[in-house]
């Protein structure tokens, strides 16, 4: 398995995975070049801070959104949608 490092400013692709088996909610985070790198966090054990959870952010785009990484934490990374 590789490390993904995050940096602050990249820019990530969030699409839904509305067939996902295990989350109906799931957001898959993707990176240009790379594919897919992950999931954005949807409980209360994974979401760092009082970041907003994945079920929280799937309802504010429809299929895909854009975003870039404020943040790098050692559990993980925090960005900002939208841009």
């Amino acid at each position: 398995m590789a490390v993904i490092s995050s940096k602050k400013g990249m820019k990530v692709k969030l699409v839904k995975e509305p067939d996902n088996q295990y989350d109906k909610e799931a957001i898959l985070v993707k990176i240009k070049g790379l594919g897919a790198i992950g999931h954005a966090a949807n409980s209360t054990k994974t979401v760092i801070g009082e970041s907003c959870s994945a079920g929280r952010l799937y309802d504010h785009f429809r299929k895909k959104a854009e975003g870039r990484v404020m943040y790098v934490t050692s559990r993980g990374a925090l960005c900002k949608s939208g841009d």
